[in-house]
């Protein structure tokens, strides 16, 4: 079942490699011959060889159109990511999307057109929706605000991880331990806020009600993705449901995306 009326492509889809960044985290990239999907959007990811019940929801890190080649970050955070993570080429995964709304839906008059500039905030794996809108639109003025808490040890790694987000307009890459990056939280680097059209955040919830109320302070459209457990990623089980001003939500199928204003953060 899937909500709006709107039917999700379902695909075994063939395993082209899986990169390893460190151990924590590492790439996906996949053949997806399905529709093609935009930056913000998500799938709903389960392997062939899986002990796991339900699929994991992982945003996409970049979609290489010409390939037909959609590939993920993904962070070590359970045993639905560790079987993933241990996925040898050539193996084939169920691809179910895409879905949720796209970032190019909330970009302003001005951006598009190259008088403004929107600010990218991501923390940890929620770099992954804002560098694949990098990805996207290589030619806008996009400013990428990258936090961490530990530092890159080399360029490769920095490189695999933030990936399309290196070719932006300009690179802010922060660490709470200081290591080959700027010290401290991403945060407290958002200088200068009322000069940016909008800003798109991703990361934990902590690291998101942070960002709302920085930009809110100063007047400035916010609009953050959220990240949530669930069962379908289509709206019909009820299990990522939100408060919003106007009533509960689904990041599913309302979101992920939504305006920093209209989401209620404890």
């Amino acid at each position: 079942m899937f909500c709006k009326g709107t039917k999700k492509d379902s695909l075994l889809c063939e395993l082209i490699s899986n990169h390893s960044i460190n151990s924590d985290s590492f790439v996906l990239s996949l053949k997806w011959e399905g529709k093609a999907p935009k930056a913000g959007q998500f799938f709903m990811i389960k392997p062939c060889r899986s002990s796991v019940y339900l699929p994991r929801p992982i945003s996409i890190f970049e979609y290489i159109s010409y390939q037909n080649i959609v590939k993920f970050l993904i962070v070590k955070a359970g045993n639905g990511t560790k079987e993933l993570s241990q996925l040898k080429p050539g193996e084939k995964v169920r691809l179910t999307g895409p879905f949720g709304n796209a970032w190019e839906q909330f970009l302003p008059q001005n951006v598009l057109d190259g008088s403004g500039k929107a600010g990218l905030v991501g923390g940890s794996a929620g770099i992954a929706p804002l560098a694949a809108l990098v990805a996207e639109k290589p030619d806008f003025n996009f400013y990428f605000f990258a936090g961490f808490k530990n530092g890159f040890e080399n360029n490769e790694e920095e490189a695999a991880t933030i990936g399309a987000g290196i070719k932006a307009k300009k690179l802010i890459l922060t660490a709470e331990d200081g290591k080959n990056a700027l010290h401290g939280k991403v945060t407290d680097y958002l200088f200068d806020l009322e000069s940016y059209s909008v800003i798109f955040a991703c990361g934990s919830p902590a690291f998101l009600n942070a960002v709302k109320k920085k930009c809110e302070a100063k007047n400035v459209p916010c609009y953050i993705s959220m990240e949530s457990r669930m069962a379908c990623g289509a709206g019909a089980c009820l299990g990522c449901s939100i408060p919003t001003n106007n009533g509960n939500k689904q990041v599913c199928a309302d979101g992920p995306i939504f305006l920093s204003t209209e989401v209620l953060h404890e």
